[in-house]
């Protein structure tokens, strides 16, 4: 009698698990052992930048949520990690813990996020991003114009204290951002894997056949814009945790743009995976970019938008489908089928 060969799931919990495979599990833990070690075998500028990164891949988790889960296209991303930031510097300058101050900011990008989502109840595809472009122009001139017209808010050194170790620096500020990158990103699987991920997708595909089935539209464009924007505040706490004065600069249409091509790039609809390979893409385009043609703004422009047409026009679901694609051609070589 001939046994079938594969991973076979008896239970609808081992078969809807994060986890399926042994591959998985034995691939997750190498990676937590990695990032748990990096800051003993990597130098400060290093771990620095791997902050960095954290707090931009949030806020890429966040927008693939809005763009990729939803379909509600958004380039007021980067301003919506400025409420965050900006609203946990000032806390942390009226004697708020940074711990309270970054969950505070991200809950008033939330709600920024969501007056700003108000027009997805009427507008689509372009129209809807053209009026998140005016969103992000308008929170801009109001950082720049009143919240931080010096250009910079400071941050209070003495609130990214807790029982006595200082979070804003070394080995605790890489720990502190990875366990709330961590925790966003497996809050952010859930999401996608829930009724609401769902409703969400029913939408993307078809608002008007979701409502048919009984899909409150309004309402779930309303929580995927809510969710997106908290994301984005999140991001900014991480930003406020880690620098001395949040400088407005960093929260430009130009970064809203880099935070969609890292969906479009990596895989919209992808939520982990798709933000990761999308941050490591455009990421490293910068960074050859930068080193190459010495900084210039024209080349990056130039690139970047090349790379994003070509992503949306020859290979719409991102770097993900392009390495499915390459993990099936080993898994079936040197056969044919």
């Amino acid at each position: 009698m001939a046994v079938p060969a594969g991973v076979f799931k008896e239970t609808y919990r081992g078969l809807m698990a994060h986890l399926r495979y042994p591959i998985h599990v034995y691939s997750t833990a190498a990676a937590l052992a990695l990032l748990l070690a990096l800051p003993f075998i990597a130098g400060s500028f290093i771990v620095d930048k791997l902050v960095l990164y954290m707090a931009f891949l949030v806020a890429a988790i966040g927008l693939n949520i809005t763009t990729g889960l939803a379909g509600q296209i958004s380039l007021a991303q980067a301003a919506l990690m400025g409420a965050g930031a900006f609203t946990a510097a000032w806390l942390t300058l009226h004697g708020v813990n940074i711990l309270l101050a970054i969950p505070a900011g991200a809950l008033v990008a939330a709600a920024v996020g969501t007056v700003l989502g108000l027009p997805s109840f009427r507008l689509k595809g372009y129209y809807l991003a053209m009026a998140s472009i005016a969103a992000q122009e308008l929170l801009y001139y109001i950082y720049q114009r009143w919240v931080a017209s010096n250009q910079y808010m400071p941050v209070n050194d003495s609130a990214k204290t807790l029982l006595g170790v200082y979070l804003g620096g070394g080995k605790p500020l890489y720990y502190t951002a990875l366990l709330i990158t961590i925790a966003a990103a497996w809050a952010a699987a859930n999401i996608g894997r829930s009724s609401l991920g769902r409703a969400m997708k029913a939408v993307r595909d078809n608002d008007i056949s979701a409502e048919i089935i009984g899909i409150n539209v309004a309402k779930t464009k309303a929580i995927a814009f809510a969710l997106g924007s908290f994301y984005a505040g999140l991001a900014g706490g991480l930003l406020a945790l880690q620098l001395v004065a949040i400088d407005y600069g960093n929260f430009s249409l130009e970064q809203s743009i880099n935070l969609l091509a890292m969906v479009l790039v990596g895989g919209a609809g992808r939520v982990i995976w798709g933000s990761v390979l999308g941050l490591i893409a455009i990421m490293a385009t910068h960074s050859i970019l930068e080193m190459v043609f010495q900084g210039n703004p024209v080349y990056d422009y130039l690139v970047l938008g090349a790379i994003i047409a070509f992503f949306v026009v020859e290979e719409p679901e991102g770097l993900i489908a392009v390495l499915r694609r390459v993990k099936e051609y080993f898994r079936l070589w040197p056969y044919s089928y």
